[in-house]
Parts: C-alpha cells; structure tokens; sequence
C-alpha cells in the first residue's frame, strides 16, 4: 500500500494540487476528510477497539463520478480510525494508492509519505522547524521569483537534504517534480517490504508487542507510525500498547 498525505500552508489553504497529483498518477484515489464538530467534550480515550463495521456507520461517504475522489465526514477521531482501517478491511474496495487530504496531515497520518505545498508568505508560527523535518518534500506555489528564491534559500540553509520545488498549481507538474516524487514512492515502499520481511522472519504469532515493535522499528530505521501501519497491513495486532504509540 503506498499513502501520500498532503499538508497546505501559507496564504492559500486550498488548491489543484490533488487534481494535477491524479493526473500525473493516475491509479491513486484521492481520499479528502471533513471533519464535523465534535458532540461533546468527554474523557480522553486512547487505544479503544472498534470493529470496522461499527465504525463506517458513523461516517458518510462521497465519490465523484470518476470515483477519484473520496470525500468522508464525521467526527475527527473517526475519520481518522476510518481511515488507517479501510485500506485493509474495507469489504467493497481496498484503496491501494491514495493521496490523503484534510486536517493537520503529518500529525493525522504520521505514517504516509508527507508532501508540504507551502504558499509565501508564510507565518512563522505555520512553518516551524519540526514540520519541515517531518516533511518528505516540499512544493512552493507559484510565487513571486524573487520572494521564492529567498524562501527556499532559508529553508535549503537548514534543512538542505529536503526537496524543494517551485511549482505553478495551475499547471501539470514539472518533469523533475514527477521523478522526485516517483522516487519517494519507491522508498517509501521499499521501507515497507523491509518491515514486512522482519515480521515474517521474527514473529511466529499474528501479535507483537508495542516494546518489541519500537525496537524493531529503531533497527530498520523507519518511523512507529510506519510500523504500525504495516503492522495493520500484514494482520499483526500489537499488545501491551504504549498509549497510541503506532
């Protein structure tokens, strides 16, 4: 399964970036979540179980004619439980590729491949240092050429190893974006054969605990969300966890 989550900031929250994305590739859903208001304010819940059918009662969906884009609503911590759970249990259809929209991605979907489209200016308080380093790529909306090239030589002084691109959203991608892209995908799935390949070879029960699976997650060098996520994938339920860890 490849998943890419798309983050926007700056002064335009919005923009083509999912339509030029599926035309470029075209085999992936885009899959956008709205969340609703919360009912009411209760007690914090970590870790609570709940069977995927249970769950998809309480949130509506909504294709395009193409049945490119998916569009689900409901309370944000269903939406996001829905979400991790329907590309593996979904009787109607596992979504294979898909590029996740809506919300505060990196921290919604830790363990996709993270795509930031920064529109300049952008607040300080909006573009902190955690958040790039968490990021997989970066795209500049089309801005100014003079304010752009200020902007990515401050982010390339500190933090030179991310790719950075200007792009026009109006446009299709440039060829280089593409190829970097293309390039993250297939680390990204490399990454998740590796931990697959581990749990096969280690594990002889379908359930690992939240200890051992840090620790294996630090010897492959991939993050717990990433982990956990395949986890998921293969069927391995993870025990004594350590409060949402994966």
């Amino acid at each position: 399964m490849l998943a890419a989550a798309l983050s926007y900031k700056g002064r335009d929250e919005e923009s083509d970036f999912g339509s030029i994305f599926v035309r470029q590739f075209n085999d992936f859903k885009v899959v956008k979540l709205t969340p609703c208001d919360e009912a009411e304010k209760g007690r914090l819940q970590l870790c609570q179980p709940e069977e995927y059918k249970e769950l998809v009662k309480h949130i509506q969906k909504k294709w395009d004619p193409s049945e490119t884009f998916l569009e689900i609503s409901g309370l944000k911590v269903k939406l996001l439980r829905a979400v991790r759970q329907m590309f593996f249990f979904d009787e109607e259809r596992k979504y294979e590729k898909v590029l996740l929209e809506g919300g505060d991605s990196i921290k919604d979907f830790p363990w996709a491949l993270q795509i930031v489209v920064i529109q300049p200016p952008v607040p300080e308080a909006e573009l902190n240092p955690e958040l790039i380093s968490r990021a997989d790529i970066l795209v500049i909306n089309d801005s100014p050429e003079d304010q752009s090239r200020d902007f990515i030589a401050g982010l390339k002084l500190h933090h030179p190893d991310i790719p950075v691109f200007k792009e026009k959203m109006r446009e299709d991608f440039s060829n280089e974006l593409k190829d970097s892209l293309e390039a993250l995908f297939a680390v990204y799935l490399e990454k998740r054969e590796r931990i697959r390949a581990v749990l096969e070879e280690k594990l002889s029960e379908p359930s690992i605990s939240c200890e051992q699976a840090r620790r294996m997650a630090r010897e492959l060098r991939v993050s717990s969300f990433l982990f956990g996520n395949v986890c998921d994938e293969c069927g391995y339920s993870i025990t004594h966890c350590g409060l949402s860890c994966f």
